[in-house]
């Protein structure tokens, strides 16, 4: 019972912190902020391979744009999560004895905070079997092979795009690093011993879908271009070249 009177007691806390930072902060606001500027690293590092590095695969560009861009969230989304909670007082905050009260890291199931990605695996399949028909198809269709190229790349785009919105603007993801990194300060303060994912671990759940999602969709995309279209350099050249064509 003591054990349950503690962890409810933590729960509480938690409760209380969560709606503390909804009252005082716009976290959609801040989403929105982390995402932009995690779409302009992304850009910029994108462009860089482009003039300088000159790598001319696009399913290699898009794949290393998306995990150069996947760590700079995570980075900022650490560091914004610590400014959000570091002017708080937490030394009164939660009065819980030293004593574990979990089976180890992971253990803790955060359920306040919904999965936004739910649904990432419905991506991948779509882009996997996109990527499916691009490969067999008949190169000696001139008819067809546009058509195809035209209706994979809106699906790849419109479905990673859809999974990069997921990604980087929602506020979830800062709510749950938010919530990690104050009870790391409770417990170096408090010598509070209580098993936690940890605020990378909390940052992971809740991305890895739309992060897997666009992953698969952003290389589908690059492999459809760089077989249809070898002689494009981007995105928005192979639009123009397909506009010509029709």
């Amino acid at each position: 019972m003591k054990v349950l009177s503690n962890w409810r007691s933590v729960r509480l806390w938690e409760t209380q912190l969560e709606r503390d930072l909804h009252r005082n902060y716009s976290l959609r606001t801040h989403g929105i902020l982390i995402g932009t500027f995690t779409l302009l690293l992304m850009w910029g590092v994108s462009a860089l391979q482009m003039h300088v590095l000159d790598v001319q695969s696009l399913a290699v560009r898009y794949l290393l744009t998306l995990g150069v861009g996947y760590l700079g969230y995570l980075l900022v989304l650490r560091w914004w999560a610590r400014r959000l909670v570091e002017g708080r007082r937490f030394e009164g905050d939660v009065d819980v004895p030293d004593m574990d009260l979990g089976g180890g890291a992971g253990s803790h199931d955060h359920v306040s905070v919904a999965d936004p990605a739910d649904g990432g695996s419905v991506l991948s399949d779509v882009a996997g079997g996109a990527l499916d028909v691009a490969g067999g198809a008949d190169e000696g269709a001139i008819i067809v092979v546009p058509v195809v190229a035209i209706f994979l790349i809106c699906t790849a785009i419109v479905l990673g795009a859809g999974s990069l919105v997921l990604l980087y603007f929602s506020w979830d993801a800062l709510l749950a690093v938010a919530v990690e990194v104050a009870f790391s300060y409770v417990s170096a303060r408090a010598a509070v011993r209580v098993a936690r994912e940890g605020w990378l671990m909390a940052a992971v759940r809740l991305t890895w879908k739309p992060l897997l999602g666009a992953v698969i969709c952003a290389v589908a995309l690059g492999a459809v271009l760089d077989h249809f279209m070898p002689q494009v350099n981007s995105l928005p050249e192979a639009v123009r070249a397909l506009l010509k064509k029709h």
